[in-house]
């Protein structure tokens, strides 16, 4: 059951200007602060990197997170090593769904393009998977 309470699904404006990391800590935590070792903005920016990346569950976000350079943590926020597995499953089981929704929806909105009438989003899948040289990493945003 997600702590945040239905009526606060109001998300304020956002800019192309905003760091996806300054959208994410609208979203409050749902965790209590004694123990955290992550901001819920990091967990979530890495969880959106790995996904974009190509995981498809917490294990392969958790692998992702381990896998990736310490340089990428740091620049998603994530700067006291990688979270595992359940870390992303304990947070994410408790977090507000449709409010991460609507906060990274409307990042999203402010990265679109209209080509020929459609809303186009562009994205480098080889460069986000590191596939295009074969030496490379994952990058990150």
């Amino acid at each position: 059951m997600p702590s945040s309470h239905p009526g606060e699904l109001i998300v304020e404006p956002v800019s192309r200007q905003d760091h996806l990391l300054h959208v994410l800590a609208r979203v409050p935590d749902p965790r209590k602060p004694r123990g955290r070792r992550h901001t819920l903005a990091a967990l979530t920016a890495v969880a959106v990197c790995a996904v974009l990346a190509g995981a498809k569950g917490f294990t392969a976000i958790g692998q992702w997170a381990a896998q990736t350079t310490t340089d990428t943590l740091t620049a998603l926020g994530m700067v006291r090593g990688a979270a595992d597995e359940a870390t992303f499953r304990r947070t994410f089981a408790r977090l507000d769904a449709d409010l991460l929704d609507q906060v990274l929806g409307a990042w999203a909105a402010t990265r679109l393009t209209v080509v020929n009438g459609l809303r186009v989003i562009s994205l480098d899948g080889k460069t986000l998977r590191g596939a295009r040289t074969g030496t490379e990493r994952a990058r990150t945003w």
